[in-house]
């Protein structure tokens, strides 16, 4: 009986093969992408190196990268094997961390993008990059998640493993379509990796345009004010936190972002919920130090006091981290005079706030009866609410010292 409709079957299986385009494999979808995808590299004033990420081709001579990656730097090239190319930096976008560079002669060929709001958590994405330097590097995962708000996706999350150099590379779906620059991972946080979604990108030369129009019809010295005035306004979803970390033992430099996935009411949460602050700066919870001891070790409530201080006010503090090891911490704090600290061009007034004291390793169900010592130094400015220097010293057994800083360079908005 089914005889009559075997010719119109066949009709709409070769419609439907027709309609949705197989899958690619990973390898196939490797060699489509990856000469599209080319490794940033930065440099300050004297030609010494600064940073590492990755780009995509996204227009003949147009690359995508995060604009974090350029940070600071006075040039930069991109590089792919053994071939590398100045660049320049034609649009910027802080506020989104995107950024357009182009470069002269170049024939890499542009990636394909994927229809907007074509995302779906679940599906099967990739990602390509130069994660911590190695170049071409492949991951899979899963899209797990869109994060932000008013019918807005503002973050990808993905499985999709990413690290410190797979910043500004690719997130494509299984077609090899570009579905967004990856930008983020929580550090001690599981699979939590992040990207800015590809459809941002067609408003990248409008936004950068209308930004640099602005700044320029200011007065003299209104960009000065309004850099100061963007500083201290509340944080917004989409909006970031960038410091540097520096190992002071080695001198190596590692950015640190906390970027703002969610404001509700007077709670903000960042990199997933992985920290949840009060709007006043307090910490609710924390459970990724991406930070390093600036997370790891940090008291009940965050380093800034809860209420207005003075120089030479003194308090005690002891508690239990709810990260890592979960340590028992002994801690001395003493408010010092106040000083001056510059924050992305901006001066601002701080407060010294030295916290000296123990650390002592959990043994059974109590802690190690000998400690270890610490040492601990912020500057906490009021107007922002914000720790914008934090310097640290342990010293644990068997000679093994960590000294370490995070400072705020910018809040990108």
């Amino acid at each position: 009986m089914w005889t009559n409709y075997a010719p119109w079957l066949c009709a709409a299986g070769v419609l439907l093969a027709a309609g949705h385009a197989a899958a690619l494999e990973p390898d196939a979808l490797f060699a489509k992408l990856s000469g599209s995808v080319w490794a940033v590299r930065t440099f300050d004033a004297q030609e010494r190196p600064l940073r590492a990420g990755s780009a995509v081709v996204i227009a003949p001579g147009r690359l995508v990268t995060n604009c974090h990656v350029l940070a600071k730097a006075s040039n930069f090239v991109v590089k792919r094997d053994n071939v590398t190319y100045g660049a320049t930096l034609e649009y910027p976008d802080p506020g989104r961390d995107l950024c357009q560079i182009k470069v002269a002669n170049f024939t890499a060929p542009p990636v394909a993008m994927a229809p907007t709001g074509s995302a779906r958590v679940g599906q099967r994405v990739y990602a390509i990059g130069n994660p911590r330097g190695l170049e071409n590097t492949l991951s899979e995962g899963l899209l797990s998640g869109l994060r932000g708000g008013d019918g807005e996706a503002r973050l990808l999350q993905t499985t999709a493993a990413i690290a410190p150099g797979s910043s500004g590379g690719g997130l494509f779906d299984s077609d090899g379509r570009l579905l967004g620059i990856t930008t983020f991972a929580a550090r001690d946080g599981g699979n939590l990796n992040f990207a800015m979604p590809a459809e941002f990108l067609a408003e990248l030369p409008a936004r950068a345009q209308a930004q640099l129009a602005a700044r320029a019809s200011e007065p003299e010295g209104a960009a000065r004010r309004r850099v100061g005035v963007a500083l201290a306004d509340p944080l917004r979803a989409g909006d970031a936190l960038e410091y540097v970390r520096t190992d002071r033992l080695t001198g190596n430099r590692t950015p640190v972002i906390y970027r703002v996935d969610r404001v509700s009411g007077d709670e903000v949460s960042f990199n997933a919920g992985s920290r949840i602050e009060k709007a006043d700066g307090q910490v609710v919870s924390l459970t990724s130090p991406v930070g390093g001891l600036f997370d790891s070790a940090s008291p009940p409530g965050g380093w800034m006091p809860k209420d207005d201080v003075q120089p030479g006010m003194r308090w005690h503090l002891d508690y239990v981290t709810t990260t890592g090891d979960r340590l028992r911490h002994e801690l001395n704090a003493t408010v010092g005079a106040e000083h001056t600290a510059t924050v992305d061009g901006v001066e601002l007034t701080v407060m010294r706030i030295s916290y000296e004291g123990w650390i002592y390793a959990s043994a059974g169900t109590g802690a190690a009866l000998t400690g270890t010592p610490f040492k601990v130094g912020v500057s906490y400015s009021p107007a922002l609410r914000r720790i914008v220097k934090f310097e640290a010293t342990h010293r644990r057994a068997y000679a093994s010292v960590t000294n370490e800083s995070l400072e705020l360079v910018r809040i990108q908005r």
